[in-house]
């Protein structure tokens, strides 16, 4: 009897020694970067040559990177294999790089959404762009994109945007640049019940002029942390119309012309699992933006803004084949915004919720300005489907499109808000109390980078309808 726990003991003592190996990586090997800078790929991962790791923890390092890489837009798909050799690992990360160039013609909605120009502009065809948009997502293989617009119809836009993110060797350090210069013959002049108020002049002169350019640093120390500082300079300007007749303060004082200098900065820790629809992690934003630093003095706030999104998985991933049924869980985000600075604001840079993508679920045909805001957006959402595909085009077809792949996910939203607004609150009924919203969604993912969202929201005023919202990864 002693003789066999002895025996067994042994058994033990020698499994468990086993399953905590450690391996040090000796080499990391890439195969499809044909247009990638093998650096670039280094710093997404966190493994590096050298690193001690456990064998116990090989799943969780592949789920990990394979997911980082899908995730940053650069790939279609990543593989990873570890291969151990004795006390050494060796790790092969096999790629399919995406289409990078786009060169297309823009043919687009003006309105801030879908749902706002087909609902509430009657589907208008005056309110489209059109043009073209040269875009280059990894212009040089240090995943540097490139953007170029030559815009006309609803708003006439010229743009150019280039950002390099690592300007030395082996430092986390990059820089970006960008000039962007609009006009429009219809403004946005009041908010009248949470709704904007659109006005055209009878002789189609120019309303509004913007023009803004930036100079932005980064920095990225880990793969998690990134800062940001940037330098801009502003300057619109409307028709003296806007200011005799329709809002005198629409950029304060009975001013046409508002212009300034502005600091922003931002850090943000991410520690999310595949960047465009996460099931595990969590991301830690703060942003300060000083607008007006009393060199022209037209402007004065400084907005703070802080975000904390986090993911719990219902059920755990333990096998290395990322099978789509263990995509299950429950994901939330909270946006908090305030100006410290509580002067009254020019209504043109009082915005809140409503004008970009923070909204709660069944509020898309609404905004609600605000010096203050709370946002908190929940859902539980679950993967359907997560196939790949190779399609038998012909030759010309470039091969980052034949292998197709396919996510479809489906979601449940409960979100609500407070935006607390001094001035700019008559008639703005939701403004300055609680509103909610929820219901199901269904999103498809194609090529780990575009998101397509169609989304039956109800809303606390009694109404709903379906929805649409598109999204990319990069």
């Amino acid at each position: 009897m002693y003789k066999f726990l002895l025996i067994f003991s042994l058994f033990l003592i020698s499994v468990s020694s086993l399953a905590q190996e450690k391996l040090k990586v000796s080499e990391i090997l890439f195969s499809g970067n044909k247009k990638t800078k093998e650096k670039i790929i280094l710093n997404e991962l966190n493994i590096a040559v050298g690193d001690i790791i456990s064998s116990a923890d090989l799943i969780k390092i592949i789920n990990q990177n394979e997911n980082r890489l899908q995730s940053i837009g650069l790939f279609n798909k990543a593989k990873i294999n570890i291969e151990q050799q004795d006390t050494s690992a060796v790790v092969k990360i096999e790629l399919v790089e995406n289409w990078y160039l786009y060169p297309s013609p823009i043919f687009e909605l003006g309105d801030r959404s879908f749902n706002v120009w087909w609902h509430e502009q009657n589907h208008d065809l005056e309110r489209i762009n059109y043009g073209l948009r040269a875009r280059h997502y990894n212009l040089t293989g240090n995943k540097d994109p490139l953007l170029v617009v030559a815009q006309f119809g609803y708003t006439k836009k010229f743009e150019g945007e280039y950002s390099f993110p690592y300007v030395f060797d082996n430092k986390n350090v990059g820089f970006s640049f960008s000039i962007y210069y609009a006009t429009n013959k219809e403004i946005p002049y009041k908010t009248i019940a949470n709704r904007p108020q659109f006005y055209q002049h009878n002789d189609e002169r120019e309303m509004l002029r913007r023009f803004r350019t930036s100079v932005n640093v980064r920095m990225r120390p880990n793969v998690e942390t990134h800062h940001s500082l940037s330098f801009e300079y502003h300057k619109n300007t409307v028709d003296e119309f806007v200011i005799e007749e329709l809002n005198s303060d629409y950029f304060i004082h009975g001013n046409n012309a508002l212009q300034f200098f502005m600091i922003n900065y931002d850090i943000q820790y991410d520690k999310r699992f595949n960047y465009l629809m996460p099931y595990r992690g969590y991301r830690l934003r703060l942003n300060a933006k000083k607008e007006g630093l009393g060199i022209l003095r037209e402007q004065n706030s400084l907005l703070l803004q802080s975000v904390l999104e986090f993911y719990i998985p219902f059920t755990k991933r333990v096998d290395i084949n990322n099978l789509p049924n263990r995509n299950f869980g429950f994901g939330s985000k909270i946006i908090a915004k305030t100006n410290l600075i509580r002067n009254q604001q020019a209504f043109a840079n009082n915005t809140g919720l409503g004008w970009g993508s923070d909204l709660v679920s069944g509020y898309d045909l609404y905004v609600m300005d605000g010096m203050d805001h709370l946002l908190i957006t929940n859902h539980i959402k679950k993967q359907l489907v997560d196939f790949n595909y190779t399609l038998t085009w012909p030759k010309v077809v470039p091969d980052q499109f034949k292998n197709i792949n396919v996510k479809l996910h489906l979601r449940f939203n409960f979100d609500f808000a407070y935006i607390n607004e001094p001035y700019y609150f008559e008639t703005n009924t939701l403004n300055n109390r609680w509103i909610y919203g929820f219901g199901p969604a269904l999103d498809i993912i194609i090529y780990n980078s575009y998101l397509f969202s169609f989304e039956y929201s109800y809303n606390d005023l009694g109404e709903q309808g379906l929805f649409l919202e598109v999204s990319n990864a990069f």
